[in-house]
């Protein structure tokens, strides 16, 4: 009887090929299925597949390198910079100049120095695999220059775009910008690593998208991976403009993750004029033992903070998406919040986030905070 395949994860291109040459170096067969990599375009549904008896050793291998990848981020000594400071990555499209217009404006308030950063294609780490060797294209080179040369002309026009709307604003901020080649996620956690920001901000594909233009979305993944906060601007949401910011709801579990993150929410709002709701949403919502700790949170929060406007709610639902979008409409919630919490590999593989569900659920902004977080301003 032949034994059974299964998808061990369905990952980027480059993702899956570098998860596929270490198990294969582990003595694990696997091969790769929808590999189609256009030219200018990196394929996000490609499937890592191995035998069925594998996947008890696969998974130790893959929760090893996570493992390895935590201890790393541990052993970082973490300074603060002297200023706010705010990184917005960019891909030059529409909604990347939504999230503009909102970093821009939240600089100001913050008096945040902006770094602008682009991840352009790389050809060379997305060539082809064929068998054993691999389809190189002889004008690679010359393909490499003509993709660097034009993500700096679009850089160059997008800045002098920006400056020229911050100097409308009357805002004098410090506008720095930084190009980097390689896969758009795994470079933008890596300059946040170094660079440290109070805040990612970047924009996000509309709810009306189809799901396969979701499928590995970079926002997505920046929001896992990233260890500082993270906010999420969806093209198809509606800026006026910061000061029509009003409220910002943060979905608590009560659990100890969401006292520390409400510390940094507080920070980084605090320059707007907002009311901070704090909500818990499920079905016994109501509860005597809910409203306690609802009230504990009341007391906590005014308490740490006197002069913020503070509100605390329950919202009593079966279905989790149902009642908060419906507080959302009618509390007319303008930021959504929450912590993203380190999941095991299994439920990593296999289900998506609360944050990433989110993400992809709602045309209102995302704040997403990580338990592993660490604010710098």
């Amino acid at each position: 009887m032949e034994e059974k395949i299964i998808t061990l994860v369905t990952s980027s291109f480059q993702h899956a090929q570098v998860l596929k040459n270490i198990l294969e170096t582990e003595g694990i067969e696997c091969f790769l299925q929808n590999v189609n990599v256009i030219e200018g375009a990196v394929n996000m549904g490609v499937k890592v597949r191995i035998k069925e008896s594998d996947l008890e050793a696969a998974i130790k291998i893959i929760e090893s390198i996570e493992e390895s990848g935590i201890d790393r981020f541990r052993e970082k000594k973490g300074g603060r910079p002297q200023k706010p400071r705010i990184l917005l990555p960019v891909d030059f499209s529409d909604y990347s100049d939504k999230a503009a217009d909102f970093a821009l404006e939240w600089a100001a308030r913050l008096n945040a120095e902006i770094t602008v950063l682009n991840v352009y294609f790389n050809p060379i780490i997305n060539t082809l695999p064929f068998s054993e060797a691999y389809i190189y294209d002889a004008n690679l080179d010359q393909m490499l220059a003509d993709t660097e040369e034009q993500a700096k002309a679009d850089m160059k026009e997008f800045i002098a775009r920006f400056k020229e709307r911050a100097s409308k604003a009357g805002a004098d901020l410090q506008i720095k910008h930084k190009l980097v080649r390689g896969v758009a996620e795994d470079e933008i956690v890596r300059f946040s690593d170094e660079y440290k920001p109070t805040l990612i901000i970047l924009g996000t594909r509309g709810k009306d998208r189809k799901a396969a233009d979701l499928i590995g979305s970079v926002t997505a993944e920046v929001m896992e991976l990233a260890r500082v906060p993270v906010l999420a601007v969806p093209e198809d949401f509606n800026f006026q403009g910061i000061d029509h910011i009003k409220n910002v709801l943060y979905a608590t579990n009560f659990e100890e993750s969401d006292f520390v993150a409400l510390n940094k929410l507080e920070r980084i709002v605090k320059p707007l004029d907002v009311t901070i709701h704090f909500v818990h949403v499920g079905p016994d919502a109501g509860s005597t033992w809910t409203k306690v700790k609802l009230e504990g949170l009341r007391n906590y929060m005014k308490d740490r903070f006197p002069n913020s406007s503070i509100v605390c709610d329950y919202i009593e639902s079966e279905d989790f998406w149902i009642g908060l979008e419906s507080y959302i409409r009618k509390k007319k919630i303008d930021i959504i919040s929450l912590t993203a919490r380190r999941r095991n590999l299994l439920t990593r593989l296999f289900n998506p986030s609360v944050a990433k569900r989110m993400l992809f659920h709602t045309n209102t902004p995302m704040l997403v905070f990580h338990q592993r977080t660490i604010i710098t301003s």
